[in-house]
């Protein structure tokens, strides 16, 4: 390849966005560049006193067909392909007089505004660009000669090239300018795809597709530790329109890596416990992506004060969720403390007063999750990538079964539900004992999480954390992530007053397990569905 800087001589405009479009023409008239348009670019430019080259005198023919046919052509395209350093090349472009076509602009039709919605198929349809991609593509390849502006984020950079160097561009710029085009359109098909998948074909799912449309979102201060880089990219992977990534930041500082992981864990885990909560309020308190405080109450000041005070150690600094909008009160009882995070639906004037007086403080506004989303998870391993539906598992109390001869009682049985939800939250191993206060509020009274054997979950965590509340650990129900895999866990149990135990059963050993229960007194349920967290 030859390295050179080109001049630009003919420049091809077609843009579905129009935005900027002013100063980008001015300066190609301003460096005699002749520009050939079409249809409703062709008249913007004309509205701004620039005259302008048809497409039509370039093709030899008129638009077609509604404008499906209008720059797809044999002297567009070769003037766009053919190499400029190749002798056989110019001698064929003389021949069949292809004039040389030095720079494309070019951006897509909005086609990623119509998908994921309810748009008519026909609309859908005609949003999907053909002579573009083609355009694009073309002049992408050519770069040793041709530059292309693929989306308007682009111009700046070329501006500052092109005003700078008398309407020369490098060959640097040239090149960086088609990868970009290349990733774009890229990604547009991709989109394509997936929305007429998703849309068309039944009981399609993620593993079906044999790509993932990302789009770069931003690039965050730095990832888990100061020493990683790290970015944020939007992925289309579930049919809900409400996600994390696109929620509101109403103020606060940038989030970091970990905020973003720690407020998408905080998010699911309010949301899942909103969903069996029966109208009633619910906050959720994340720790280094680990529920550490967690309340169902009538309000949200309770549930606030509930869940905070279930772990306030492990809370600071941590990130709130809540199911409602955030009032006074609550914002007046989170600003006399130290948190990283605040999620809600909404939040009160007067609540956003209070937070104003803490701005390094961010405020997220999304909606509850949806119940059912048909979500995909996605993680990366080296060399490849890991790819699940989400655990959306949350109606579980059909599925439960006693096999113990002790009953479970009633004031038990209501903790159930909750547990199981807050549980499955947790990093295995997983233990989470819950217990209904005197006010009726459920609550997270002490977890255990993260551990390679599950006995120190129990003994040396959520056991712990409980009695240091000095509370009644026989009115609470313990709930594990997976099966108990020998009768020492029951054992333990017994020995610090636990009654109640929900567990998904499926050991081999699971005949002993039960048989210590009938011993020790111990109730238990099965769910038959095991929920771990890696």
């Amino acid at each position: 390849m030859k390295e050179e800087n080109r001049l630009i001589k003919r420049a091809l405009i077609s843009v579905s966005d129009k935005s900027h479009l002013d100063s980008l023409v001015l300066a190609l008239h301003h460096h005699k560049v002749e520009i050939i348009s079409t249809g409703g670019t062709k008249k913007y430019i004309e509205d701004l006193g620039i005259p302008v080259t048809s497409i039509e005198k370039v093709t030899g023919n008129p638009e077609a067909f509604g404008g499906r046919m209008k720059s797809i052509s044999f002297p567009v395209t070769s003037a766009l392909l053919f190499r400029r350093y190749h002798q056989k090349d110019l001698e064929e472009a003389r021949e069949l007089k292809v004039n040389a076509i030095d720079l494309v602009v070019c951006n897509l039709y909005p086609f990623d505004q119509y998908a994921g919605k309810n748009s008519e198929e026909d609309l859908l349809i005609e949003n999907i660009d053909i002579g573009g991609p083609l355009m694009l593509r073309a002049s992408a390849k050519n770069y040793e000669s041709v530059a292309v502006l693929s989306d308007v984020s682009d111009y700046e950079i070329f501006l500052n090239h092109f005003s700078e160097n008398s309407g020369l561009i490098s060959f640097e710029i040239r090149r960086l300018l088609a990868i970009q085009t290349f990733t774009r359109v890229a990604q547009y098909d991709c989109l394509i795809a997936e929305e007429l998948t998703n849309r068309f074909i039944k009981d399609s799912s993620p593993g079906d597709l044999p790509w993932l449309t990302i789009t770069p979102k931003e690039t965050l201060r730095y990832g888990e530790n100061p020493h990683q880089w790290a970015r944020i990219f939007k992925l289309k992977n579930t049919k809900s329109n409400h996600n994390l990534v696109d929620a509101e930041v109403i103020q606060g500082k940038e989030l970091s890596y970990n905020n973003w992981g720690d407020s998408d864990a905080a998010w699911r885990v309010m949301s899942d416990v909103t969903h069996m909560s029966k109208g009633r309020s619910v906050v959720a308190i994340i720790k280094h992506a680990n529920p550490c405080g967690l309340s169902v109450a009538n309000n949200l000041i309770d549930a606030l004060t509930e869940a905070w005070n279930g772990d306030s150690v492990s809370s600071f600094g941590g990130i709130v969720a809540f199911s409602g909008l955030v009032d006074a009160e609550c914002a007046k009882f989170l600003s006399e403390r130290f948190i990283e995070v605040v999620i809600a639906p909404d939040y009160s004037l007067e609540a956003l007063k209070y937070f104003q007086k803490k701005k390094n403080v961010r405020l997220l506004k999304v909606p509850v999750r949806e119940k059912i989303e048909s979500e995909f998870i996605v993680k990366s391993i080296s060399g490849g990538l890991l790819m699940q539906n989400e655990d959306e598992s949350n109606g579980l109390q059909e599925t439960l079964k006693c096999v113990t001869k002790m009953e479970m009682t009633d004031e038990a049985r209501e903790l159930v539900d909750f547990g199981i939800l807050v549980c499955k939250h947790l990093k295995s191993n997983g233990i989470a004992l819950v217990y209904k206060t005197l006010a009726g509020r459920l609550t997270l009274a002490g977890a255990g999480m993260g551990q390679p054997n599950r006995l120190d979950s129990l003994k040396l965590l959520a056991k712990t954390r409980a009695e240091q509340k000095g509370l009644d650990l026989g009115k609470m129900v313990l709930i594990s992530d997976a099966f108990f895999p020998f009768a020492d866990s029951v054992e333990v149990c017994h020995e610090v007053g636990i009654r109640s135990i929900v567990q998904p059963g499926g050991s081999i050993r699971d005949d002993e397990v039960i048989a210590a229960c009938d011993r020790l007194g111990i109730a238990m349920m099965t769910t038959g569905t095991r929920h771990f967290r890696h």
